[in-house]
């Protein structure tokens, strides 16, 4: 079995390990903000967890299963298309979200969300029909149900998971959380009023679930899947306009955005439909709509926050798909050659939407 992936004990992360933009080494992120309208966050990006957590996890957990429990390639993305792309600058969370989903609203405690998710776990195991909307900052489980975090089993082990997660937090979302707030602050400060500025909350995931045996074939149902591309959430309908809730971009930035992108990936008028969604089926969740709403206060229609969610297989590639489809416990190596092409593509959206 192919052991987990972790995080040295007391490992910390700054500023210049989170935060990555073109020329980076060379000079230092505040004197190239100005020139920064792309502001891409990996709240999911790694796969990692801090070994504090170790006592804790799952012993049946197998490297394919953590990493398919987050959006791992969303960091060989962005920091490549923030080193080809100066008007790009990508954060990236150093932990899994098993710690602390930063697209989650977070808790002012979050063990009795924890307790509660087991408690209703423990039901659905059992068949009843559960929800774990709300109570899952720190989820767990896999999204096809693999076991991430055993429940402890007394007060004592309790208490130990919950100083674990403590520690923990402070070492990697919260710092993610300052980087993220820096960035933008430094950014907000350099731009010019009247030009274009958008946060990008990046994810991916796949149209199938993962199977006992490590095979990631099991299809979701048809509302849940993404088109051939990509999903773009503004908490809108699908054409970005407003519905329930405040947009976090306005539907007409989000729809320039959505046609650059259709251009820069190749797709016409008679392919676009099946390769790129509007608020379907995600409208974009907390980080979203946390930066959103900060973003708001500009009143500016080219300036908010838009969720990007691509469709895994898109970005793995066909060799690295065909590999995840089979039984195992490995993960496929990133595809250099594959993931290049993406970011040209992405480039060549930058440069329509910066025309």
């Amino acid at each position: 079995m192919v052991p987990i992936d972790w995080i040295p004990a007391r490992q910390s992360f700054a500023f210049d390990d989170l935060v990555f933009w073109q020329g980076k080494g060379g000079v230092l992120f505040d004197t190239v903000a100005a020139r920064i309208d792309t502001i891409v966050l990996g709240p999911h990006s790694s796969a990692r967890f801090p070994a504090e957590l170790q006592p804790f996890v799952d012993p049946a957990l197998t490297r394919r299963k953590q990493y398919d429990y987050s959006d791992v390639i969303t960091s060989s993305l962005g920091r490549a298309w923030a080193a080809a792309d100066p008007g790009v600058v990508f954060v990236e969370n150093p932990h899994s979200r098993l710690v602390l989903d930063p697209n989650r609203a977070p808790p002012a405690d979050v063990m009795p969300g924890l307790r509660e998710f087991f408690a209703r776990l423990e039901r659905q195991r059992a068949g009843e029909k559960v929800s774990f909307s709300g109570i899952d900052a720190v989820r767990p489980v896999t999204f096809s149900g693999e076991a991430v975090l055993r429940p402890p089993a007394n007060d004592a082990e309790w208490s130990a998971l919950e100083k674990a997660l403590i520690t923990a937090r402070r070492l990697g979302p919260e710092a993610y959380r300052s980087a993220c707030d820096r960035v933008i602050e430094a950014v907000l400060k350099a731009r010019r009023p009247g030009t274009a500025l958008r946060v990008i909350s990046l994810h991916d995931t796949m149209n199938t679930k993962m199977r006992t045996d490590g095979a990631i074939v099991v299809e979701r149902p048809s509302a849940d899947r993404l088109p051939q591309l990509v999903n773009f959430g503004n908490k809108g309908d699908d054409r970005g306009e407003a519905g329930a809730d405040p947009l976090t971009i306005s539907a007409a930035e989000m729809r320039r955005i959505a046609d650059a992108w259709a251009q820069g990936f190749g797709f016409d008028a008679t392919t676009r439909g099946a390769a790129i969604t509007l608020n379907s089926p995600y409208k974009g969740a907390f980080e979203t709509v946390h930066y959103g709403a900060k973003l708001a206060t500009i009143n500016d229609p080219r300036v908010g926050a838009v969720q990007v969610e691509f469709l895994r297989e898109t970005l793995l590639g066909p060799r690295a798909t065909a590999q995840l489809q089979q039984p195992g416990t490995d993960w496929p190596a990133t595809d250099a050659t594959h993931l290049t092409g993406i970011v040209d593509s992405l480039i060549a959206a930058g440069r329509q939407l910066r025309s």
